[in-house]
C-alpha cells in the first residue's frame, strides 16, 4: 500500500514537472540529480508547490533554472586548500 502511493506522488510529481519545466530545463535537471540529488529533488519540490499554488504563469526555462540553482549555490563555493 505504502509503495502505491510513493508511485503515484512520483507519477504526480512528474507530471507538473513535464507541464511546468521545458524540455531543456527538465534535461538539466536530469543531469543535476545524477550528481546532486538532494539537491534535484529540492528543486523538483519547489516548481511542484509553486505549480500547486498557482504561482508558475509559465513553464519554467532551463535560464530560469541555471538562475535558480546559482542562487541557490550562493555562499557555498567555498574551498580550502589543504598542503
Amino acid at each position: 500500500m505504502e509503495d502505491q502511493n510513493r508511485e503515484k506522488e512520483a507519477e504526480v510529481k512528474a507530471q507538473y514537472l513535464k507541464q511546468y519545466m521545458t524540455s531543456e530545463a527538465r534535461y538539466r535537471l536530469n543531469n543535476l540529480k545524477m550528481v546532486r540529488a538532494d539537491l534535484a529533488t529540492t528543486i523538483e519540490n519547489r516548481i511542484v508547490q509553486l505549480a500547486i499554488n498557482g504561482e508558475l504563469k509559465h513553464p519554467v526555462t532551463d535560464e530560469e533554472l541555471k538562475s535558480l540553482l546559482m542562487r541557490m549555490q550562493e555562499g557555498k563555493r567555498d574551498f580550502k586548500i589543504y598542503y
